[in-house]
Order: structure tokens, then sequence, then C-alpha cells
């Protein structure tokens, strides 16, 4: 545990986040909002403060405490860590920026997408580019069809993208049974024919 990660657990814990019992041992104040429901919003500023000064898993922990809907303060955080490619989770990085949903990160988070380096790391940014609904996204979640490491979730994307002509896209892609992306496909294409069907 490094003097920096103390130092945020105490300056949450004069901002009045208590400590947390955790399986019987006392856990930090971080601890309290990563496991219960206390808002991290009011705390952001703090967060963000640290990021930089702590090693891998107590940023994963900072990471994951900034993770919730509409927490838009922590964007450009979040978006500077996966630029910078740390030593950290990045796929906790890309769930925390799907799950704040802030639409000013959308640019950004297409590049991140389109960039292969970035792996699994991806994964749960598919589904941003579901909600962006542009002709750019749709086109990056086509071309993620053919990339391992995030296909299983650019086809759920496209089912919940809405467009119907990926249906004969995704009905010509092979898939895995034994793999998420078996599932995925099935539940994409249901979705597309029904909504070409209402239309």
């Amino acid at each position: 545990m490094t003097n920096a990660y103390k130092e945020l657990n105490s300056e949450l814990k004069n901002c009045g986040v208590e400590d947390i019992d955790f399986l019987g041992n006392k856990a930090g104040s971080l601890a309290r909002l990563i496991n219960t429901k206390l808002s991290s919003k009011p705390y952001v500023d703090i967060l963000i403060k640290y990021l930089g000064r702590l090693k891998k898993n107590e940023t994963d922990m900072v990471v994951r405490a900034l993770t919730e809907k509409g927490n838009k303060k922590a964007t450009s955080a979040l978006l500077k860590l996966f630029r910078n490619q740390q030593d950290i989770e990045l796929w906790a990085v890309g769930n925390a920026l799907y799950t704040i949903d802030d639409k000013s990160s959308y640019p950004e988070i297409l590049k991140i997408c389109q960039n292969k380096s970035f792996g699994m790391a991806r994964q749960m940014l598919m589904g941003t580019l579901a909600r962006m609904k542009s002709e750019e996204a749709y086109k990056v979640l086509i071309e993620c069809l053919s990339d391992e490491t995030v296909k299983g979730h650019a086809i759920q994307a496209l089912g919940r993208f809405g467009n119907p002509e990926a249906i004969e896209i995704l009905e010509k892609i092979d898939v895995r049974k034994d793999k998420y992306e078996f599932k995925a496909k099935n539940t994409a294409i249901r979705t597309l024919k029904r909504k070409k069907h209402s239309s």
C-alpha cells in the first residue's frame, strides 16, 4: 500500500466517507465507494487527483469507484489513462467510460475502438458505438467483426445499433458455439429482424 493510497483514504474520510468493514477486516473509505451505493460524484476531484500517484491495483480501485452513470467529471482523466496505456486494467477504464456515457467523449472513443492495439480493453466501448448511432460508428462495428478480441461485443452492439442492413452481414459471420459471440449473434439477428418488420 503506497503512501498516496493512504492519503487518498484519509482525504475521503475527512470528507465524510467512513471506512467499511469488509470480510471481517477494516477497509478504507475507497472500499466504501466501490462496495456500497454511495455515489462517488461528490469526491471525483479527490479521486482524479490521485490517479497518477498510485500503484496498478490501487488505480484500478479508483477507476471502479469512478464507474458511475453520468459521472462526467471523470471522463477526461479516464480517456487520459487510455491514451497513456499505463500499466493498469484498461478493460475497467473502458467499462467506466461506457457506464458514464459522456457524449462529449464519443469522438475519442471512436478512435480508441479503431485502434486494434487496445485489444480486449475496447469490449465495453462497442456498446458506446451502438449508442452513437452514426454512420462512422456503424462502419467501425462492422470492421470490428473481424477482430477476435472484440468480435462478440461488436455483434451484440450491432443488434443494439438497430440497422437492419447488418442482418445479412451477421448471418454470414462464423462464430464458435462455445463462445459468447454465438449467443450474441442469434440475439442480434432476432432483434434486427423484429425492428425490420416493425418499421
